[in-house]
């Protein structure tokens, strides 16, 4: 749902930082080039992100660039996602691009005909690889 995303223009508007900070921060890794979700809207096509995932993201970088380079938060982050690779992982791709989510990370997971709901979760904490 729309509301569950926040376009780049907000995400630049509300956080002070420019197009050139935030593409330098997509080319360092900070913001994974997965996050960014192109959709055509009525003015064309727009970039815009999960709220849940770039906001957290850009608070950290923000709150940290002060104490840390960039460098030092992006090697951080990489840690992060090689211990995440790690981890027994659900690996969904839409339209919109690639989603990985730790199985720990998942509070629900149905799959649904319409009209009926059935919970997957405790098939994807311990079905066999």
């Amino acid at each position: 749902p729309m509301e569950d995303l926040i376009s780049k223009k907000e995400v630049l508007e509300k956080y002070g930082i420019s197009y050139g900070a935030l593409y330098r921060w997509k080319r360092m890794g900070l913001i994974p080039e997965a996050w960014f979700i192109r959709k055509s809207t009525a003015t064309g096509q727009e970039t815009f992100f999960r709220r849940d995932q770039v906001c957290p993201r850009v608070e950290l970088i923000l709150s940290r660039r002060d104490g840390t380079s960039l460098e030092q938060l992006a090697g951080e982050l990489e840690g992060e996602r090689q211990q995440r690779r790690s981890a027994r992982q659900l690996i969904v791709e839409d339209r919109f691009g690639r989603r990985e989510f730790t199985v720990e990370e998942i509070r629900s997971a149905c799959l649904s005909d319409g009209e009926r709901e059935s919970s997957i979760l405790e098939f994807l904490r311990e079905a066999p690889l």
